[in-house]
């Protein structure tokens, strides 16, 4: 029936309906008298007969766009695309081929009549552009359906007779590889970039080489593979980057030793070196993106040896530096390096866009540390809008996590819990790897400062069981000292001490100078002090309510409310509520044991007061009335009116 339809029109006609079938989207009459070589008026009248004999119909135009026409059944289309015939098909998608490119057409539908036409080279080329087209939508799907076609037609030809130039190829691989990061395909991810080495050993290109190695390797860390694979993945690069005299791959190796060495291997001391001859290389060659994610890394390692001012220096000269970068137009093929902690972002815009995220993070998280709160909070919603900006899930659950750790330190608790809360089913799509510790952590904090016991020492268990299994040390540490403080302050010193002895050991074995996140080392010393092991006590006395602690331990009395007005002063011109009520509690204490019971009340009556003020905050009546009777809170209360009654 539809061939009878066919075969009553004219040949012009004809010729448009078969440029209808070939081009499979509805077209514009331009188009289609462009493809079917027919001049205005004949084109015109051509059109007209298809319409009439019910094959093809007429779309209605839209504003800014003509009218477009199509066929009236897609059965109709197929039948006319069959009986063209393989050589009347292959010159009409090479004349549609011809055409599109200057009509701004898609990379995908070139991609399709590149391949139709038997164009292999073209096809290919289209199709990784393609990809990259549906990548920048996050349209993760169809960008690897299109790569992985232009996988297929690479694989199609023998070997020596590629039908992409190297750079093409690497940029196809890589491109794939990182999508399917992107998705948590690991394996399939693996399986793109040992190919591509096997393509660049092959041709002899030991940059591709060296620095899919080092993609491989990230990789693995994703994953949580052993660190010997790690290992021996990096020193391979390094190698093949050096044998080579390639100064750029050797950056980028460094690079990655330096960043999986302190943040993976929790090893800040042995990744220094890495991360400074990464600088120094980047900025011989002028490569201001490497040079800025060695001052990161740089800033990361400064801050896990405990100089903050240094990392607060070295990461605002990488935020300039990024700042600066993304004004400036870049190659759509040139992925740089992934990030361990930013997950696989699938362009260069949005990987520049997510590390700057997360160096944002990373220096709340460094002003945190150096007491500068307010800053860090501001740094930290920074981050947070860039990484929602960018649609990253890994630097918006760390931006999340460490703007917790600066409201909890600022009181504004209610604030911090819902935001624990609604990201937490977004934390548990990642791996369970530094990101997903670090919210764990944070979500544990938020339990803890609540007075939620319960969910607090389940959260923390959990982080502590995860960081152990996948050897975190750096991790490890903070949350052993967390769980430490916990028992403390519930009273059962055995469990503290256990905790306190593993974090001490832990941190000697692994050379540790910080703990990241832990305002809390004095808990450490109480349980010494409480098993009587006051050896390790004075070892761990390193900041201010330590020595406090010690001094009021030893009977010291004077020498401790010294230390006790110290930090308690030092913690009001921080903004440090959380702090100054357990401060002055201490405090207090100590004047009573001292008999000067004046100077009791009002330090408990200012711990009262610092209580109450955060109590206000927490709108939610069942978690208002859950802090306010927790057990240290409680005792707080009921001792400071025991105080103010007595005398």
């Amino acid at each position: 029936m539809i061939q009878a339809r066919l075969a009553r029109l004219s040949p012009a006609a004809r010729q448009v309906v078969m440029a209808a079938a070939v081009l499979a989207t509805p077209a514009s009459a331009r188009r289609l008298w462009q493809i079917a070589q027919l001049g205005v008026q004949a084109g015109v009248e051509a059109l007209e007969e298809a319409i009439k004999s019910g094959i093809l119909r007429e779309e209605e135009a839209r504003l800014g766009r003509s009218a477009h026409y199509r066929f009236t059944h897609e059965l109709m289309r197929e039948v006319v695309y069959t009986e063209l015939g393989a050589a009347r098909r292959q010159v009409l998608h090479q004349q549609a081929l011809a055409v599109l490119p200057s009509e701004g057409a898609r990379a995908s539908e070139l991609a399709y009549h590149a391949r139709a036409s038997g164009q292999a080279q073209e096809a290919c080329r289209y199709s990784v552009q393609a990809g990259d087209e549906a990548v920048a939508v996050f349209a993760v799907d169809d960008a690897i359906r299109h790569y992985e076609q232009g996988r297929s037609l690479l694989q199609e030809h023998p070997p020596g007779q590629s039908v992409l130039e190297a750079w093409e190829v690497e940029c196809l691989y890589t491109h794939l590889g990182q999508a399917y990061a992107f998705q948590s395909a690991w394996e399939k991810a693996q399986q793109v970039y040992e190919e591509l080495i096997a393509y660049g050993r092959q041709h002899q290109l030991p940059t591709m080489v060296s620095l899919t190695l080092n993609r491989l390797a990230i990789l693995a860390v994703q994953q949580a593979k052993d660190q010997s694979q790690v290992r021996a993945l990096l020193e391979e690069a390094r190698r093949t980057a050096q044998t080579s005299h390639d100064q750029r791959a050797l950056a980028e190796t460094e690079w990655s030793l330096a960043q999986i060495t302190a943040i993976w291997w929790g090893n800040p001391k042995c990744a220094f070196p890495h991360g400074v001859q990464a600088l120094e290389l980047a900025r011989a060659s002028n490569d201001k993106e490497l040079e800025a994610r060695s001052l990161y890394s740089l800033g990361g390692i400064h801050l896990f040896e405990g100089d903050f001012e240094e990392a607060i220096h070295c990461l605002e000269a990488s935020l300039v530096l990024y700042a600066a970068l993304s004004n400036e137009p870049t190659a759509s093929w040139d992925l740089s390096l992934p990030s361990l902690v930013v997950g696989a972002p699938p362009t260069h815009s949005l990987t520049l866009g997510a590390r700057e995220a997360f160096f944002w993070g990373m220096l709340a998280l460094a002003q945190v540390q150096a007491g500068q709160v307010q800053a860090s909070i501001r740094s930290s919603r920074r981050a947070l809008a860039l990484a929602k900006e960018n649609q990253n899930v890994w630097a918006h659950v760390s931006s999340l996590a460490i703007l917790t750790f600066g409201l909890l330190e600022v009181g504004a608790y209610e604030e911090a819990f819902v935001l624990m809360h609604t990201a937490l089913e977004l934390a548990r799509t990642l791996p369970q790897m530094v990101i997903f510790q670090l919210f764990v952590h944070a979500l544990g904090s938020t339990y803890h400062t609540l007075q939620q016991w319960e969910e607090a020492s389940r959260t923390l268990a959990e982080a502590e069981a995860v960081a152990e299994r996948l050897d975190l040390r750096l991790t490890r540490a903070s949350v052993l000292s967390k769980l430490c403080m916990h028992y403390a302050l519930m009273g059962q010193w055995e469990a503290a001490y256990r905790y306190a002895v593993e974090a001490s050991t832990l941190r000697k074995n692994a050379d540790l100078r910080l703990i990241l996140l832990d305002f809390s080392l004095h808990y450490e010393i109480e349980a010494f002090l409480h098993r009587g092991d006051e050896r390790q006590a004075r070892e761990a006395v390193q900041r201010l309510r330590s020595r406090a602690v010690l001094a009021e331990w030893e009977g010291d009395n004077e020498q401790a409310i010294g230390h006790w007005h110290e930090a308690a002063g030092l913690a009001a011109d921080l903004g440090l509520p959380a702090e100054q009520w357990q401060i002055q509690a201490a405090l207090g204490r100590v004047y009573e044991v001292g008999g000067q019971h004046v100077q009791a009340r009002a330090a408990f009556g200012e711990a009262v007061r610092i209580i109450q003020g955060l109590a206000q905050d927490i709108e939610d009546e069942v978690r208002h009335a859950h802090f306010l009777a927790s057990p240290p809170i409680h005792q707080v209360l009921q001792h400071a009116h025991r105080v103010s009654s007595s005398t």
